[in-house]
């Protein structure tokens, strides 16, 4: 049928393609800035925080900094006050809250080293201009390769389960690759894979069976959309069925796209199983923004778009706040957001670095979460390059605090254990990332660090009580209460 089809779709969708992505929007953050207030002035927040004031002042932007404070999720959960979801049912739909209508709908982001999971709004606005920039996306694909073209070629998205349902509130919770799946307009479903039928499939290890029987049943999947461990899993997994390396069991792939977490140590591995045919494509997407920066095929970097209706400030390592033209290039700043989905200067947790300021090309990625149960502030970046830097590499491992031997503890998912000295050095390699580690370690303040080999991931994250699979990311930072409950006295892993 794609035989058939392709001489007339081809040149169709390249034409699609070419016009979608010449006529992008301008970048202009202010227009996005007056936007959002005008469409929140009348909200409890808008009304509250003087909206209208800011919209009539000679500087909007300057008003607006001075009206709003930066906010993080516990600020904006006081907030919200009684409306916040604290309470053991979850979040309750909001209604004119922070922005107009109700939403009803919450990603769910996994917190900080505490564990807690937050609950961010997802407005319907936010929904549709999440799908606008996935079809942008979609259109630089084909425009680079027209065989990618609708009806020709299908994405497999690899989500976290849609089997999802509405709470005691009336609220519709779920991380975002699964909402996204799940809200998707029905006539999308030939475009994409899997079926509802097997996305909403539970546990995780019966929908990646699903999936791989869906690959190898000659569907002409051309990108394969998700988070790296899951796609390496699922690559393997092909190939151990079907017998073929997957140029000849997924003939058609062509893209890898993904994102949510560094495919570093992974990379070596995936470009071994892909071979020449296929090409890695990054995203950067959140679930406080959706989709917020992605690769076009052929250049390196991420392009950086502002205008999917969120406004965008950037804060530096000495609190200072900057918009994206006055930025410096190859310094991380932690991003700050206001966006139609009721968030206003939110800081997200996530550092940005840029290559170019003009065009606006990302970088790197770093999820600012911490492990500080010491006061040594070590991020989640940290970790992966202190591994990356080692000759046998961990591409599964998770870090966390011993409070009791004031020590961190390395897991390391795998099938030997490497020695004394190989984690010897990977504490020398994480001295060097973290100066306040380095400090404390030299003074005596954290111990040298203990490792424990874990052979199979899922019992791990079973005994953390944590879901496999989706687009859940492996957990690189663990709690002083999550390492207490995996090791016993003897520090070995509890059993």
């Amino acid at each position: 049928m794609t035989q058939i089809l392709a001489p007339l779709v081809k040149p169709l969708a390249s034409a699609w393609a070419r016009r979608r992505t010449r006529a992008m929007p301008p970048q202009d953050p202010t227009a996005t800035l007056r936007f959002l207030l005008q469409k929140a002035r009348h909200t409890r927040f808008g009304r509250e925080f003087g909206f209208a004031d800011v919209l009539a002042s000679s500087n909007p932007l300057s008003a607006f900094r001075a009206a709003l404070p930066i906010m993080d999720y516990d600020v904006w959960v006081t907030w919200l006050g009684d409306r916040g979801p604290l309470s053991e049912k979850g979040p309750q739909p909001l209604t004119d809250e922070a922005w107009p209508g109700t939403i009803d709908i919450f990603c769910l982001s996994s917190g900080t080293t505490s564990g807690r999971t937050k609950y961010i709004p997802y407005s319907t606005d936010m929904a549709a201009i999440n799908r606008r920039a996935a079809l942008d996306f979609f259109a630089f694909l084909v425009y680079e390769r027209p065989e990618q073209a609708p009806l020709l070629s299908q994405t497999l998205y690899m989500s976290g389960s849609t089997n999802l349902a509405r709470n005691a509130n009336g609220a519709l919770c779920g991380d975002m690759s699964a909402l996204t799946k799940y809200l998707a307009p029905r006539f999308l479903d030939m475009l994409t894979q899997p079926p509802p039928a097997v996305a909403s499939l539970e546990p995780w290890e019966r929908r990646l069976e699903a999936m791989v029987a869906l690959c190898l049943d000659d569907h002409p999947i051309g990108a394969v959309s998700g988070i790296p461990i899951w796609q390496l899993t699922m690559l393997e997994r092909i190939i151990e069925c079907s017998g073929k390396p997957i140029s000849q069991a997924m003939p058609h792939l062509r893209y890898l796209i993904h994102g949510g977490m560094s495919i570093s140590p992974y990379r070596e591995r995936i470009q071994q199983l892909l071979g020449d045919q296929v090409q890695t494509i990054e995203v950067y997407a959140a679930s406080e923004i959706g989709i917020g920066a992605y690769q076009i095929p052929g250049t390196a970097g991420m392009h950086f778009w502002q205008h999917y209706q969120v406004f965008y400030e950037f804060e530096d390592d000495r609190g200072r706040v900057f918009t994206a033209e006055e930025l410096q290039p190859d310094t991380p700043y932690g991003l700050l957001v206001s966006s139609c989905s009721g968030l206003w200067r939110y800081r997200i947790g996530d550092r940005l670095t840029f290559a170019s300021i003009d065009p606006l090309i990302l970088a790197a990625v770093g999820r600012d979460k911490t492990t500080s149960a010491f006061d040594e502030k070590v991020t989640e970046q940290e970790l992966e390059t202190a591994m990356i830097k080692m000759p046998h590499p961990f591409a599964d491992f998770s870090l966390g605090p011993d409070i009791e031997k004031r020590r961190h503890v390395w897991f390391l998912i795998g099938d030997s254990f490497p020695g004394d000295d190989w984690v010897a050095q990977l504490d020398r390699n994480l001295r060097e990332q973290n100066q306040d580690y380095d400090d404390y370690r030299g003074d005596g303040r954290i111990q040298p660090p203990a490792a424990v080999l874990v052979p199979k991931r899922g019992e791990f994250l079973n005994n953390l009580g944590r879901a496999e699979g989706g687009q859940r990311k492996f957990p690189r930072l663990l709690s002083p209460d999550e390492v207490k409950r995996l090791l016993d006295d003897s520090g070995q892993p509890a059993h």
